[in-house]
């Protein structure tokens, strides 16, 4: 039984953790059956933090401090009891039913419990207790639902399937740091959009970012937005423009990464789509939004280096293309580097404080180096030419981006592209190449008509402009609520698309024990090391889950 079955399924569970608006998600990572479930989430920005309960047969206990071992068989943890205002799933909710009461305080914190299933352990007592990863049974998620009920969505018996490593991976994308979270309000809710500036943890490193969003207006007109803090970091914001494009409703308006703006018509997708060993991906990028993922976990390469070609049908009197893609990064790549991050120890405070001296160039050499960004290049008469490298953008969220590709050096009726990068960094939803000419379109740039922080502060002045002076969100739980007034569109015929161009950076907050792990540490001063890492990790995975899965035929 092939490990590469299950870890659509890994991915998956990961993802659960992570969505945080009041909203559905399709499961866009899972190639299973679960593959068609919705899952929600809770419907208060402030309490996105998840509260852990320890199912123990007929008991119940609050799980706090949670510590993985080494070796993520098992998780060290202290056990509580459990308050009055987490109970209400014991009971399956009011009247049995999953039903709770938005005017009950002592309801509401059903919406952030996540349950861990096992079977009736003797030895569970409050105080400190050594969970056994292999022993979860089922894992339960509650979350807001649509229909006012609090549904539990479940990761069915992940105890018998990629046992201890999947619940370890899922508690640690719990407890993981993340960029930015945006969310912008959109039929009656905030929903989550994604992530903004990532990849940019130190301060010279501030980038500015083109972030499309799905958003309707509220009952008074206006739009609003929130960034907020949800995980451990330190978080500063420069500013927080709404760009709302005014086009025809048979277009899309889209931004590259500097923020330039395309018109996409006509969209082709890929007549062939490979990895380097031939197997055909053509069917996963033909359709955005389709539960369908295209990973780069391609194994047979020798350079830790994954690649797909695609190939498109060309215009033969169309000089410019304009390369459409559906896009996120693996939470892969994050558990790598924090794993490379726990290799500094104590050392750890110190070594961030020596990168944020560095020349911004030697940081971003170093990512790309190690093969972080995707790759595009197209196919000239005189081999394959780089036309850009996506940074990061987070793993919560795909986005839609475009790539301009000069065609004008491409004989032949085919044009063939590239997407390159480090062992399974990146994942693809979609790709497609549009040769239309930009149609006409209106774009109104709007600074925040107002920016109120969780206590209710004013913090405008601090992003109406880009002067260097940063809205700080340091902790959990930081948010800011802003509100923007637009024109509507004067021509019925017409639509309009929202783009949110924010600038900032972010810090991660550990604090890690013992000493610096020099040898491990010196590996990844030669490029391409972390992308080899990367392969050798998933080898442990995979060989870990495979002797799991052994015990359970």
């Amino acid at each position: 039984m092939k490990y590469k079955k299950y870890l659509p399924l890994l991915l998956f569970s990961i993802m659960v953790l992570l969505l945080a608006c009041k909203t559905f998600y399709k499961a866009n990572r899972a190639r299973s059956g679960s593959a068609n479930e919705s899952w929600s989430s809770t419907d208060s920005l402030k309490k996105l933090n998840r509260y852990f309960i320890l199912r123990n047969g007929d008991e119940a206990f609050y799980l706090k401090n949670i510590e993985l071992s080494a070796d993520q068989r098992t998780a060290q943890c202290v056990l509580e009891i459990l308050p009055a205002d987490h109970s209400l799933h014991l009971v399956n909710g009011r009247n049995g039913r999953m039903g709770y009461k938005k005017t009950e305080s002592s309801d509401m914190g059903v919406l952030s419990e996540v349950h861990f299933y096992i079977p009736k352990d003797h030895t569970a007592a409050t105080g400190n207790y050594t969970l056994q990863l292999d022993k979860i049974t089922k894992i339960e998620v509650l979350e807001y639902d649509k229909k006012r009920t609090a549904n539990s969505y479940v990761i069915g018996a992940v105890g018998y399937t990629l046992g201890a490593i999947t619940v370890a991976a899922v508690i640690f994308v719990a407890l993981k740091s993340s960029c930015p979270f945006v969310s912008a309000y959109n039929e009656d809710a905030f929903s989550l959009q994604g992530e903004i500036y990532g990849g940019a943890i130190y301060p010279q490193l501030a980038r500015h970012d083109y972030m499309p969003l799905k958003m309707s207006p509220t009952a008074d007109g206006s739009f609003q937005i929130k960034i907020s803090n949800e995980l451990k970091e330190r978080q500063y914001t420069d500013i927080a423009d709404l760009w709302i494009i005014t086009h025809d409703a048979d277009t899309k308006v889209l931004a590259d990464d500097k923020g330039n703006l395309f018109s996409i018509a006509n969209p082709q997708t890929p007549v062939t789509a490979n990895f380097e060993n031939n197997v055909d991906v053509t069917a996963s990028l033909a359709k955005v939004n389709d539960n369908r993922l295209l990973y780069f976990d391609d194994t047979t390469t020798n350079t830790a280096t994954n690649q797909v070609i695609l190939r498109f049908n060309k215009k033969a009197d169309r000089q410019n293309g304009k390369l459409v893609l559906s896009l996120k990064n693996s939470y892969w790549l994050d558990y790598l580097y924090g794993e490379l991050a726990k290799g500094f120890g104590s050392y750890y405070a110190t070594y961030v404080e020596q990168q944020k001296k560095k020349p911004a160039a030697e940081l971003l050499k170093w990512v790309a180096d190690q093969q972080i960004p995707l790759t595009v290049s197209v196919k000239t008469t005189t081999g394959w030419q780089k036309i850009k490298d996506i940074t990061t953008i987070g793993p919560l969220a795909t986005r839609d981006i475009v790539v301009p590709v000069d065609c004008s050096a491409i004989p032949g009726p085919e044009v063939e592209i590239k997407l390159s990068s480090g062992f399974m960094f990146w994942e693809i939803d979609y790709a497609a190449i549009d040769f239309s000419p930009d149609d006409q379109f209106n774009i109104q740039k709007l600074s925040p008509l107002k920016a109120t922080d969780e206590q209710h502060q004013n913090v405008l002045p601090l992003l109406q402009k880009e002067d260097g002076v940063f809205l700080e969100q340091p902790q959990i739980g930081n948010v800011v609520t802003l509100v923007y007034k637009a024109n509507p569109p004067e021509n019925a015929s017409q639509i309009q698309s929202f783009i949110m161009h924010s600038k900032g950076y972010y810090e991660y907050i550990r604090d890690f024990n013992g000493k610096p792990d020099v040898a491990f540490l010196n590996r990844f001063k030669q490029p391409g090391a972390f992308a080899t890492y990367g392969v050798e990790m998933y080898k442990k995975v995979k060989n870990s889950s495979l002797q799991m899965l052994a015990k359970h035929q």
